[in-house]
């Protein structure tokens, strides 16, 4: 705790009894005068009147003595109680700034000798001292308020691997450090998604996502990869943002680059001119660094999950994924009504392709129907490849006859499509056609193992019967 106050109290009174005085007082400048700060006698007894001795050793920066004092007592610059013959008033100086007038009065006529005089004057530098502890204290306490914030604010940023909560997390702690509306940008090839931030502008309500910052104001950051500050825009006819960006006063733009690479753009503005100073800008981008090493870590992490889920070749999900995301589907089934189906799908004479061709044909065919996969099942669906020249996919709210639609829809598909197998084969296109088996939960089985046999076995029937074709599990059940 910081008690400069009593801390000078107690000096002046020591120095009242080393003295012999009858009362020691500190002025300081207060505007354009002076107040009094603190003094040996009880509140009250002071009375500061202004000007006089006190006002010239302030503009001055002179002692004063005067042993005897005529009868107008106010030049001195205060009255009190008693009469005051002798003062003697001394500049507190902190180096060249004069932080304050020592003043030691008696009622005695020539009271303080010069080795008085020089004795208070040597106690005020004690008294500089504390007053600079007092000036500087609120400065060191705001720098570790500060430090503390970043501290805090910064763990945040490193303890997901999820971008969207590190822009949230981001923003929130830019907040904390200045009063201000935050953006969160994350480049997006030459554009930028808008992915949060905390102002309450219905401009920017709509288009949040691949907006081209040509011709705003924070497109100078992207292009220079630096930081920028603009204390007063108010004669700043441009557009300031990519999106209406009315009453913005002041701007702080930080772009956010990891290892040379631009990750996105940091915004904070503000309907106040000059709302940031030096160390609140120092602490936001030292927050921004963290920022970017998060989302470049979030990214790379994205890309490691990526590669552990996807089949390398088909661009689908793997066998692993697969299971986990029928789990997730059928445990869907305790909480809702609707049914879940399954298709388990097989290139029809794959080997032959393989025999013939090779296995670089075989790959390109299994891409092809890897494709038409995709484009031809519903976005709420998840394919997969099943294993070799298998692929399945989960109809998560589809009964059989959806299931059977989407199935001969996926057949035809496949049976129309010349696969371009380009120099490796010398008759041309390759032509396939599908094996479609489909299963059904909870009709036709409760758990996952049995939902994949019952696929399996009515796939094992369209094989065995002709090929080409699409079987319901329900349709050979008996």
């Amino acid at each position: 705790m910081l008690k400069t106050d009593e801390e000078i109290k107690e000096l002046l009174l020591a120095i009242k009894q080393a003295v012999s005085a009858d009362s020691i007082n500190l002025f300081t400048p207060y505007q354009n005068g002076f107040i009094l700060k603190c003094s040996t006698e009880e509140k009250g007894d002071i009375i500061v009147t202004g000007k006089g001795v006190i006002a010239e050793c302030l503009k001055t920066k002179q002692t004063f003595y005067s042993g005897e004092i005529d009868e107008n007592i106010s030049e001195i610059g205060y009255i009190k109680n008693n009469k005051v013959s002798s003062i003697f008033a001394a500049p507190v100086m902190d180096g060249s700034a004069l932080t304050g007038v020592l003043t030691a009065d008696s009622s005695t006529c020539n009271a303080f000798s010069e080795s008085v005089r020089n004795t208070v004057q040597m106690f005020t530098r004690h008294i500089a001292r504390i007053m600079e502890r007092e000036r500087i204290y609120p400065k060191l306490k705001r720098d570790y308020d500060g430090l503390k914030k970043l501290n805090e604010e910064s763990s945040k940023l490193v303890s997901s691997l999820n971008i969207n909560v590190i822009a949230e997390k981001m923003c929130e702690g830019a907040e904390k450090i200045a009063s201000s509306h935050a953006f969160f940008f994350v480049a997006s090839g030459k554009q930028f998604d808008l992915i949060h931030h905390t102002a309450k502008l219905s401009a920017i309500s709509h288009q949040l996502s691949a907006l081209d910052l040509k011709g705003a104001f924070i497109n100078i950051a992207v292009e220079n990869r630096h930081p920028i500050y603009m204390a007063d825009m108010k004669d700043y006819r441009a557009s300031v943002l990519p999106f209406g960006s009315e009453n913005i006063r002041s701007i702080f733009v930080i772009p956010l680059i990891y290892e040379n690479k631009l990750l996105g753009l940091f915004v904070m503005s503000s309907e106040k001119a000059d709302f940031l100073d030096a160390f609140q800008m120092e602490l936001l981008k030292v927050m921004c660094n963290q920022a970017a090493a998060s989302i470049a870590n979030a990214k790379l992490h994205a890309e490691i999950e990526k590669l552990a889920a996807v089949d390398g070749l088909t661009g689908l999900f793997n066998h692993r994924v697969f299971q986990e995301k029928l789990s997730e589907e059928l445990k869907k089934l305790n909480r809702y009504s609707e049914p879940t189906s399954l298709l388990l799908t097989d290139i029809d004479f794959f080997k032959k392709i393989n025999d013939t061709y090779g296995h670089p044909a075989g790959d390109l065919v299994l891409k092809g129907v890897s494709k038409i996969i995709r484009e031809t099942i519903r976005d709420i669906d998840v394919p997969a490849r099943y294993g070799g020249e298998e692929f399945t996919a989960i109809l998560p709210r589809t009964d059989g006859k959806g299931a059977k639609n989407i199935a001969e829809r996926l057949r035809k598909a496949a049976m129309d499509k010349a696969f371009d197998i380009g120099h490796i084969s010398p008759i041309g296109p390759v032509r396939v056609t599908l094996s479609i088996g489909i299963a059904v939960s909870p009709s036709d089985a409760k758990t996952k193992e049995e939902l994949i046999e019952k696929a399996d076995q009515a796939l094992y029937y369209a094989k065995h019967n002709g090929r080409n074709r699409s079987v319901l599990w329900s349709e050979i059940k008996g």
